[in-house]
């Protein structure tokens, strides 16, 4: 069974504006979750690990700690009424015109990593 792993990490929040690269004890919040997501990756548990997100500074941050991120997320599937099965179909797609296809996903929230 092949398993895509996707963190969500969009820019814009109401309550705390960035929230997921915030410092949490001298890190950015999503590298908790994509220290966990990589161990999964390591244990052969996933098949890829990806962040969707729609900002640029989240990217390269989650780039920079080890996780993929293919493609930007847009807009129109960014916002506060987007529901998770939008960006999961939209990774998805990207995927299936690699004639990459997964078997399962499973959504790691970067809000709530332990």
């Amino acid at each position: 069974m092949k398993i895509l792993a996707i963190i969500p990490a969009r820019c814009g929040s109401k309550g705390i504006p960035f929230k997921n690269i915030i410092d949490v004890c001298g890190n950015p919040l999503i590298k908790y979750t994509i220290d966990k997501a990589l161990k999964l990756r390591s244990n052969n548990l996933i098949d890829n690990l990806i962040v969707s997100t729609d900002c640029n500074d989240i990217a390269n941050i989650s780039k920079k700690l080890g996780a993929s991120v293919p493609f930007l997320r847009p807009k129109n599937i960014s916002g506060d009424e987007t529901s998770s099965v939008d960006y999961i179909l939209h990774a998805l797609d990207y995927f299936n015109k690699l004639n990459i296809f997964y078997d399962s996903v499973i959504v790691l929230q970067p809000t709530s990593p332990l």
